[in-house]
Order: structure tokens, then C-alpha cells, then sequence
């Protein structure tokens, strides 16, 4: 394996595959939306390849922590040729501000999308005053 501009060229019998990769990177910081409804603020985290046992959401009054590890795709048993989805963890903060309900934080997970709502508490909410 040869160095070349961030390239690893990587040659297998006839073949030469060449891809892009930064073996020291040992976490990936996952891209996220967040929006705003009137009752919470919800994320949505894109962690393709994460299993659900491996994620860990964790809330308190100041910050959101979401982490997980993406599992391998092949058996370890196989004959791996070429490969360039390198197993990694995701990590990610979220700042919180007050007046977020941090205890009653839920999270799901489906299809490599996690998503996490944070209620607000009552002091946060929109109250919409009457004219009169």
C-alpha cells in the first residue's frame, strides 16, 4: 500500500482499487437536523450502520450526548477482498439551553436515522394570548 495525496492505493493480484480514507480518525460526527415544534425540539441523527444495542443517548440540563458504533458487514469468518467501509464510532453534543425538559428526553431508531425529541417544559412553551 502506497501514500499519495490521502489516497491509499491498495493492489490485489490484477486489480488496483483506489480510495480516499483517514485511518487515524477513530469517530465520525454524525449530520443531524434539528427543527423546533411547539411542544419540542427534535433531532434527527443520520448513524448508518449503527446497531441499536450500541447506541447511548444521554441528557442532562445542559447537553445532549448521542454515540454508537457501527457493526461490521461481512462475517468475521469471510475472505474480506476489498473493503472500504471502515468500521467507526459516531459521537455527537448537542448544547441544551433552559427550559427543556432533559428528564423526559425519548429517542428512536430506524433505518440508520435516530431520532430524539427533548419536550419543553411549561416556561418554554408558546402561550398564545387572547385579544381582547
Amino acid at each position: 500500500m502506497t501514500k499519495n495525496n490521502n489516497s491509499a492505493l491498495i493492489r490485489r493480484d490484477n486489480n488496483s482499487l483506489a480510495r480516499r480514507i483517514d485511518p487515524t480518525e477513530k469517530r465520525v460526527t454524525p449530520a443531524a437536523d434539528v427543527f423546533e415544534t411547539p411542544e419540542a425540539f427534535v433531532l434527527r441523527v443520520d448513524m448508518p450502520g449503527v446497531d441499536r444495542d450500541s447506541i447511548r443517548v444521554t441528557a442532562d440540563s445542559a447537553r445532549l450526548e448521542i454515540s454508537g458504533k457501527a457493526g461490521t458487514l461481512h462475517a468475521d469468518t469471510a475472505n474480506v477482498l476489498f473493503t472500504e467501509i471502515v468500521k467507526k464510532s459516531y459521537y455527537r453534543v448537542f448544547n441544551l439551553t433552559s427550559g427543556l425538559a432533559a428528564d423526559r428526553v425519548e429517542a428512536e431508531f430506524e433505518n440508520g436515522v435516530l431520532i430524539v425529541v427533548i419536550p419543553k417544559s411549561e416556561q418554554r412553551k408558546t402561550k398564545t394570548i387572547p385579544i381582547r
